[in-house]
């Protein structure tokens, strides 16, 4: 089972709790097969990130990427990278004909060979829709239509034979400006009618609360789907500026993540997290507190 993970020095912590979810989760751990490429990071952060995955049965690769070919590419907030996933077909080996593409930001909750056997009927990837909001200029397009990238199972050898990577790193140089999510919409343009769809608990996004609760008129044909993923979400996507390390973050699984971060060398600490808020943020977050409950006891242990 190959999982493919790309972060720099800042992300790769985060990308620890991400395997560490995974191992704890899997039934059979030493299929796992880990690759994590970055634009370079520490021979500390390697050696942390190794000893993390290899005192289980799991295998870890860590690939320094050549990142000359991004230079210049428009990345915003997301950083170069979450680029490197465009050249990940240049990296990793002959013998990764399937691969599992994850964000740094999700947590695992259920063990992944079920995700991994799915068949793709042809297709080059599969992923979950983006959920949008209804005040959301996204709401204005069919939900069907447009993909979250943060979870993909993909058929590495057509990405290979079709070449996404190129095209979608070509897409970016033409309309890079344009895109508000650089690599996630520069693959949308390129893999459109190309990609089937995930059950959305494969990429449970925070969207999905309000949405059922609000029944967004968009995403109604998805209602039942929906709920399913709040009782049941296989992978938690913590979408967003604001991520369960920061001291602002309001989502109901951001004490599952630090839970995992125990078991990397980068635990963190919450109290350390609240008390570097301001008294005003202290309080917010307190009247937050019934409804990121009430969430959190919607999910099935």
């Amino acid at each position: 089972m190959n999982i493919v993970l790309c972060a720099d020095d800042s992300y790769a912590r985060y990308g620890s709790v991400v395997m560490a979810s995974i191992i704890a989760n899997a039934i059979n751990i030493e299929q796992i097969r880990f690759f994590m490429l970055t634009p370079g990071v520490s021979e500390e952060t390697k050696n942390s990130l190794r000893e993390s995955v290899e005192r289980s049965d799991a295998a870890l690769d860590i690939i320094d990427v050549d990142v000359a070919a991004l230079q210049g590419l428009k990345a915003g907030r997301f950083g170069l990278a979450a680029l490197l996933r465009l050249l990940m077909h240049r990296y990793l080996p002959a013998d990764c004909k399937r691969i599992i593409y994850l964000d740094c930001d999700v947590l695992v909750r259920s063990d992944l060979s079920e995700l991994w056997s799915m068949p793709l009927h042809g297709y080059i990837a599969a992923a979950t829709i983006n959920l949008y909001s209804s005040s959301s200029g996204g709401a204005r397009k069919l939900p069907d239509g447009y993909f979250n990238s943060g979870v993909m199972l993909i058929d590495l050898m057509s990405w290979r034979e079709k070449r996404v990577g190129e095209r979608a790193l070509e897409c970016l140089e033409r309309e890079g400006d344009n895109f508000r999510y650089p690599d996630q919409d520069a693959l949308n343009r390129i893999l459109e009618g190309d990609w089937c769809s995930l059950p959305v608990e494969w990429n449970f996004q925070p969207t999905a609360y309000a949405a059922v609760e609000k029944r967004y008129p968009h995403l109604v044909p998805h209602m039942a789907s929906l709920e399913t993923a709040i009782r049941h979400p296989r992978i938690v996507h913590f979408i967003g500026s604001i991520k369960p390390w920061h001291a602002k973050c309001v989502h109901p699984f951001q004490e599952d993540f630090i839970a995992y971060s125990r078991h990397t060398a980068w635990p963190i600490d919450s109290k350390a997290l609240a008390s570097s808020l301001s008294w005003r943020e202290r309080i917010r977050i307190a009247l937050k507190q019934p409804k990121i409950r009430r969430r959190r006891r919607l999910t099935q242990a």
